[in-house]
């Protein structure tokens, strides 16, 4: 029997990591076997602790022997992954490095192996461009969001010799996580990176404009989001905001703006959650706004207008450039990995409503594939 057709395969996840073990959690908890592999020792101890909280068990056996039935093995030795039908890559966000460790897998996996990558930024394309043939057809992107117990949408990214059969076994997978799984293009940004910067650059600037963040954030809230965007900001981490945000930027440098409040921030070693200081803290600190109750109607529709008609507009851009085919699945994205009001059903059908199907002035960000 193929490995495709294994039901399922057992998994290798790649990066013990925060993303890592979460990813691994996803698998235990739906009783799918998980190898975890990382070359930091102290890194690799720590794991089998991260994805016990995950679980919400403390069910830990000393040595990464046993973990909920044998469901969890952690190495530091690469050379076992190779039992593993599917390989989920989680480490750093550095092409180089990531296309290395590809190199070091196609010496050691068999011919059928999966290999995946939980890329957020980078082309899944250039990712398979130094693997063989039948390397390529059998890579894909495979995009979880943070949290990952709490984020049901998942990036299914096909590169551009990704096989139709990987791209099917793949999708396959993804439903046994209980996940909803959407196809996007390989683009900068792919779908949900590329309709989140809009958000986060908007109240950055409503910021810089002299709105109060506390008001911001209980306007997007109250709108129903599940966070408001500066509790984003701080929990994604501003260092990789401002990464996702350079990505977007080199691809379309005539449509996209780098806040320069979160270019300072991060140059000060100001990361948000991980460092105990984010932009919550440095608003306080350092910018003059608006008092908390200094509002008025007209400031919450435009800061309503100023969040979320940019991230609708720029959705439509997505639509028109082809990276998804069906707007409903922009709806699901925006819900599942963003937190959007599922009353409201998506950002498409909140933006229908809300401005209509007139043609919009002033596209966000134009493709330029």
């Amino acid at each position: 029997m193929g490995i495709l057709e294994t039901n399922p395969p057992q998994v290798a996840v790649l990066g013990a990591g925060l993303m890592g073990t979460a990813i691994a959690a996803a698998h235990i908890r739906c009783g799918m076997p998980v190898m975890l592999y990382d070359t930091a020792e102290q890194v690799l101890a720590a794991a089998p602790q991260r994805v016990a909280e995950q679980l919400g068990s403390s069910e830990i056996l000393c040595g990464c022997e046993k973990f909920s039935g044998q469901l969890l093995r952690c190495t530091g030795n690469l050379g076992e992954v190779q039992r593993c039908g599917m390989i989920i890559e989680t480490i750093t966000e550095k092409l180089r490095v990531k296309q290395k460790l590809y190199r070091q897998l196609t010496g050691i996996c068999g011919g059928e192996t999966l290999l995946l990558t939980n890329t957020s930024t980078i082309s899944v394309t250039s990712l398979a461009d130094t693997l063989e043939a039948d390397w390529q057809r059998r890579f894909c992107g495979f995009h979880f969001f943070h949290p990952v117990a709490e984020r049901n949408l998942l990036e299914l990214i096909p590169g551009k010799n990704t096989s139709a059969e990987t791209a099917g076994a793949v999708r396959q997978h993804a439903l046994r996580l209980g996940k909803k799984p959407i196809t996007v293009g390989d683009t900068p940004g792919f779908l949900v990176n590329r309709i989140l910067h809009p958000y986060l650059s908007a109240a950055l600037t409503l910021l810089d404009q002299g709105e109060n963040w506390r008001q911001i954030e209980r306007i997007a809230v109250h709108f129903g989001m599940k966070k408001g965007p500066f509790q984003m900001i701080d929990e994604i981490g501003l260092d990789v905001v401002l990464h996702g945000g350079y990505v977007l930027y080199k691809a379309f440098p005539d449509k996209v703006k780098m806040p320069p409040l979160l270019l300072q921030l991060v140059r000060e070693g100001c990361l948000g959650v991980k460092t105990g200081s984010g932009i919550r803290d440095a608003a306080d600190k350092f910018h003059r706004h608006k008092t908390e109750y200094d509002i008025d109607a007209d400031t919450v529709t435009k800061i309503i207008n100023g969040l979320f008609i940019s991230m609708y507009k720029e959705t439509l851009c997505c639509y028109a450039d082809g990276v998804i085919k069906h707007l409903p699945d922009a709806d699901t994205a925006s819900v599942e990995a963003l937190g959007f009001p599922a009353d409201k059903e998506g950002i498409v059908s909140w933006g229908r409503k809300e401005v209509g199907n007139r043609e919009l002035s002033g596209r966000a960000v134009s493709s330029p594939h």
